[in-house]
């Protein structure tokens, strides 16, 4: 087999076992298994470029090289993976089978290299948040700051998005936490309760507390009903004889805020979203009943905590807990 590829077949097969492992596959012992790294990396850059000329310049190997490299997969495997035609190699039936798992592979041998990058650049360590863009933009900055305080040499990468994409980055190990309102339960996920922070009117109305039964539904901007703040919502106010048909929905909590700020009426938020959202003009009531949701941060469930991890959380409560209404 080539030079270009031997100088790093034992460090490529510990990374194939590795991947294999993350994926959630079991790697058979040497001499049992048909694709060995460098023929799923050759593969891969053909299947991508179409030719095996153009699969080397992308891998930075000869062109001899990767032709082997094929020929070698090929004959392990026991059956062809392209056939040229028109100058063109199109991938077989099998090969499209096959690179179905192989985009697996690959892309868990991507998220390898990142991360042993990622441990290159930040020997003294990272952590990789994400939430919300309501808690963004109420407890996230207080958490990080005095985080920080603590540990200046950690670097700190914060990003923002809605649940779903969180789950998805946290199930691909891109992000170490998530954190959001309704947490609930995911697979695959830890979940831990921060906290809890009550539903509030935030609309130009000054007044005291307000009962429920005294909103009407039609004037609120509402949050999807998709949503869970949105269901909760809906399901309370059809409970007392409101029924919930906003005129305006949107999906987000701040954004119900900014748009109810421009002059379209009230909303109901969470207070944390109500509070950094606060605009001349406009004013948080509590509501009577007091409805609540969980305030909780989500991980890996193989997620291995570092030392650092534990103060960022306690990072957070503090900052819940300064963030949220005085009850008095």
């Amino acid at each position: 087999m080539s030079s270009d590829f031997n100088a790093n077949a034992m460090a490529g097969q510990n990374v194939l076992s590795t991947a294999y492992i993350t994926l959630g596959y079991v790697l058979p012992p040497s001499g049992g298994f048909g694709m060995r790294l460098r023929h799923i990396e050759v593969f891969h850059a053909i299947k991508q470029t179409g030719s095996i000329s153009k699969a080397a310049a992308l891998l930075g190997v000869s062109q001899p090289a990767a032709s082997k490299v094929l020929q070698h997969a090929e004959s392990s495997l026991g059956f062809k993976l392209f056939e040229r035609v028109k100058g063109r190699l199109l991938p077989t039936i099998e090969a499209e089978a096959l690179h179905v798992e192989v985009a697996k592979l690959h892309t868990g041998i991507e998220q390898l290299k990142m991360l042993a990058a990622n441990l290159r650049r930040f020997p003294e360590g990272r952590l990789h948040i994400g939430c919300l863009p309501s808690l963004g933009l109420s407890i996230m900055p207080q958490a990080v700051s005095g985080f920080r305080r603590s540990y200046p040499s950690v670097t700190c990468e914060v990003e923002t998005d809605h649940i779903e994409a969180l789950v998805t980055a946290l199930r691909a190990r891109r992000l170490d936490f998530a954190v959001t309102l309704c947490p609930g339960e995911h697979p695959g996920l830890r979940t831990e309760v921060l906290g809890e922070v009550e539903l509030v009117y935030f609309g130009p109305r000054p007044g005291p507390d307000i009962a429920l039964a005294e909103i009407d539904g039609l004037d609120l901007v509402g949050v999807s009903s998709k949503d869970k703040i949105g269901a909760l919502i809906a399901m309370h106010l059809e409970a007392v004889g409101r029924h919930f048909s906003p005129s305006i929905e949107v999906q987000t909590y701040f954004l119900a805020c900014a748009i109810a700020t421009a002059g379209n009426g009230a909303t109901i938020v969470d207070e944390l979203t109500a509070r950094s959202m606060l605009r001349e003009g406009f004013h948080i009531r509590r509501i009577v009943p007091r409805l609540s949701v969980e305030v909780g941060f989500l991980t890996h469930e193989t997620h291995i905590s570092r030392g650092f991890y534990a103060d960022f959380i306690r990072a957070l409560k503090t900052a819940l807990n300064s963030y949220r209404r005085n009850d008095s």
